[in-house]
């Protein structure tokens, strides 16, 4: 599967790690999971120790979590936060996908995804600007990890054609070096109705920016600097992602912009991109079957306040219904078990934990409820946690309402997620 010598794993790095850590390192220690193989190849940069939402693993070339087991023939790759061919000839959508060190042709672009059935083409263009936050900027280094972006740059095309009924697309990013005024990525959806195709080349765009493994260095008069690498040396970064040249992102600090492909531009940014409705807006649950199954983890939040001081004493001995808090930890835990009847789209995982925290609070008086779900699934569990808290905080006000009819549940809200595509996420 991978160019690791079968006693080893291989370890890779690009970016600003690359810089730090050494492009490929051999190892030959046993270790069992990817956390702890960056544990050992970090041994000597205790700056680095905690690589959760500042660093991205994969494992023999597909994105995976921190406690994806390692074996000796593996191929791990540690990467800094993105910024982030050929033509498939198959039945179906035209796909054009491709890594290249030589200038973008928009116009043939076109030409190869468009059919007798395409009524709408839409297209996004990158190019690399000459100022980033203020600074001149003569030119762009484009870094990529090849085989595993070869593979994301057709998993996405694929998705999104098959998602919004495309007839054609193509995905196309430069890498190497780059001059002002150079496109740096093209994305051309065609499809048979113009919303579809600008729904599809926003969502190809976004999906770039998050799973591409390709990273930016910015070339400056009086230096250079790597993109999104501020994480990386304790100085958090806008956003916490290097951004996509030509993404168009307010929080951008890429040195790009973007220009409409056609002689009309688009009246105002495409809406919001909802994985629950198809391009004519009807709902749509969401397909999983091609995900592999993964560890999932997520960490819910709910804070039930009371309005009156004395109900505390109320909560304490007990009200006539019996144990609030025990009632409110078993109703949250059987909660989450029903989430997808409860929330139509949710989909029904294997759930293999699921807990309840609940602590009392003085002032201001209340209960804090804390819940955990964790499965091995194609999909998170976030739903199933936060419905864990709200099911329990209701629960809370049932057993007291008695005593206090103006309770209020506040601060529902998610912590943490671990697992799938996003890898570790933590609420700041």
């Amino acid at each position: 599967m991978s160019g690791s010598p079968p006693d080893a794993v291989r370890v890779l790095c690009f970016g600003a790690l690359r810089e730090r850590l050494g492009r490929e390192i051999v190892v030959r220690e046993k270790v069992t999971t990817v956390l702890d193989l960056w544990s050992l190849v970090t041994h000597d940069h205790p700056d680095f120790r905690d690589p959760q939402g500042r660093v991205r693993p994969a494992r023999n070339f597909a994105y995976c979590d921190w406690q994806t087991p390692v074996e000796p023939g593996d191929e791990v790759a540690f990467m800094p936060p993105v910024a982030g061919g050929s033509v498939d000839e198959e039945a179906g959508p035209r796909l054009r996908v491709a890594l290249v060190p030589d200038p973008i042709d928009v116009s043939r672009l076109v030409a190869e995804v468009r059919g007798d059935g395409a009524g709408a083409i839409a297209a996004f263009v990158g190019a690399v600007r000459n100022t980033s936050e203020g600074r001149p900027v003569r030119g762009l280094d484009y870094e990529t990890y090849q085989p595993m972006a070869d593979r994301e740059l057709r998993r996405i095309a694929a998705d999104v054609a098959e998602r919004h009924g495309l007839s054609g697309m193509a995905l196309v990013h430069r890498v190497g070096s780059l001059l002002v005024g150079e496109v740096s990525v093209a994305v051309v959806a065609a499809a048979p109705h113009r919303r579809a195709a600008l729904l599809a080349c926003s969502e190809a765009v976004e999906a770039l920016k998050r799973d591409l493994p390709m990273w930016k260095r910015e070339h400056h008069p009086d230096g250079t600097r790597w993109v999104g690498a501020g994480d990386l040396n304790g100085a958090p970064s806008q956003g916490g992602l290097a951004l996509l040249a030509g993404s168009g992102d307010p929080r951008g600090e890429g040195a790009a912009d973007t220009a409409p492909l056609g002689h009309d531009p688009m009246p105002a940014p495409a809406p919001p991109l909802l994985s629950h409705l198809d391009p004519s807006g009807a709902f749509l649950m969401v397909d999983v079957s091609d995900r592999p199954p993964t560890l999932r983890a997520a960490l819910a939040e709910a804070v039930v306040r009371f309005s009156d001081p004395a109900t505390l004493a109320v909560l304490r001995h007990g009200s006539p219904k019996g144990d609030v808090l025990a009632a409110a930890r078993l109703a949250g835990i059987m909660g989450a078990k029903h989430t997808p009847e409860l929330i139509p789209l949710c989909h029904p995982l294997p759930l293999t934990h699921l807990d309840v925290q609940i602590t009392v609070e003085e002032s201001p008086p209340g209960v804090h409820i804390v819940s955990s779900a964790r499965c091995a699934g194609s999909t998170g569990v976030e739903m199933e946690a936060l419905t864990a808290a709200t099911v329990a905080g209701l629960t809370v006000i049932d057993m007291l309402k008695s005593a206090d009819p103006w309770m209020t549940v506040e601060s529902v809200r998610l912590l943490s997620k671990n697992g799938g595509r996003s890898g570790s996420l933590h609420r700041p």
